[in-house]
């Protein structure tokens, strides 16, 4: 009778551990089911067609503006402070010359005053002379134009794998963390900073390597969720 339960109970705990078993694969497919399947893409260096060099926002001087107390400017004088995105032609273009604005849809042609190199966004900050017989706005974006410009960047993304919120952008990257269950790949929501974009890609200031793979758009992402990369 004593050996008729033990084999009993070997039995109960034989099929309670195969049903565990059963359970836990039957679980796993069901969440592998749920995982979003997403493409992706990679950077790489590129040369951008652009419809501008540069932008700028146009500033009037007072009696408490640095420039004025430089001697650069004269109150109530109007003027441009900017950056040119291309460096090669900024730097072969002296302090005096001339750069062709675009305000309101107007050609304007402005002078180079001062330039200097800002190495956290990779771009040159300048400040430009306006002529003043001209009526301006102080506060309005306007750019620096050179017809057909091509421009070399180090890290080119395309534009449709760029998110914005609230004036910020972002991409999501695909990355790998261990879990208990092993290497699972999940969506990384990365903040980016655009400096020279046209209609198709976007010249980023973060130095992404080859092999960094950015989630293209198609599916709903969040910062974090487990994702699988389509096999093709």
């Amino acid at each position: 009778m004593k050996k008729k339960t033990k084999k009993l109970t070997y039995i109960i705990l034989a099929v309670f551990l195969v049903s565990m078993i059963v359970m836990t694969i039957v679980s796993r497919i069901m969440n592998e089911s749920h995982i979003p399947i997403v493409e992706t893409q990679t950077p790489r260096s590129a040369s951008l067609v652009l419809d501008a060099i540069g932008r700028g926002v146009i500033r009037l001087a007072t009696g408490l503006d640095t420039k004025v107390q430089d001697g650069l400017f004269e109150k109530d004088t109007y003027y441009v402070e900017g950056y040119f995105f291309d460096k090669v032609y900024v730097e072969n273009t002296l302090e005096g010359s001339k750069i062709q604005l675009s305000i309101d849809g107007k050609k304007v042609e402005g002078t180079l005053v001062t330039k200097v190199y800002n190495y956290r966004e990779d771009t040159i900050d300048v400040v430009i002379s306006l002529p003043q017989e001209k009526d301006y706005v102080a506060g309005n974006e306007i750019e620096f134009v050179l017809e057909n410009t091509k421009v070399k960047y180090p890290c080119c993304i395309a534009k449709d794998l760029i998110y914005e919120e609230d004036g910020t952008y972002y991409v999501y990257l695909l990355k790998e963390r261990d879990s208990i269950l092993g290497n699972v790949t999940i969506a990384v929501k990365t903040q980016i900073h655009i400096i020279a974009q046209n209609k198709n890609a976007a010249a980023i200031s973060e130095e992404f390597g080859k092999e960094t793979e950015i989630i293209a758009k198609g599916v709903k992402l969040e910062d974090g969720i487990k994702v699988r990369k389509k096999e093709w």
